[in-house]
């Protein structure tokens, strides 16, 4: 990550995630749950963390939507023997336990997404420059690099 101003007025910020690190691994998948999975080659994981964090916070918001509308009725009706209490309620309950479920799964895969890399960039590391010989006469170095985008 590069901040550079020239002065007070201009601020510019870059980010370089091109670099296989296990801090940049974990920042995609601060972004968005699943990216740094997918960038790790783990697409699987990726999608199904990323699913899994997508329905549990569109499921956060249905729930508390609907249960402040049923909190509106049960007010504007009086009934305290009201089932729109318990709607409510319900509806409430149902939009922290979700609300839950995408906090640990965000927080899953920064840590999944970091925890991987790191491993994976340690071998990687020692793969990153091949020397190989061919019969008697030949040898070639060999250079890989990883980008995704």
């Amino acid at each position: 990550m590069l901040l550079n101003c020239t002065n007070a007025g201009a601020c510019t910020l870059t980010c370089d995630f091109s670099e296989y690190t296990a801090m940049n691994a974990a920042l995609r998948s601060a972004v968005m749950p699943g990216w740094g999975q997918g960038w790790n080659n783990q697409k699987t994981k990726g999608w199904i963390v990323f699913g899994v964090f997508a329905v549990s916070v569109f499921g956060t918001f249905y729930y508390l939507a609907k249960s402040e509308g049923d909190y509106v009725t049960y007010e504007r009706l009086g009934a305290r023997e009201s089932s729109y209490y318990d709607d409510y309620e319900n509806d409430l309950n149902t939009s922290r336990i979700l609300g839950g479920v995408a906090i640990a799964t965000w927080i899953f895969a920064v840590v999944d997404a970091y925890l991987v890399a790191n491993r994976e960039s340690k071998k990687y590391a020692f793969e990153k420059f091949n020397i190989d010989t061919y019969g008697k006469d030949g040898v070639m170095l060999r250079y890989r690099t990883r980008f995704s985008i």
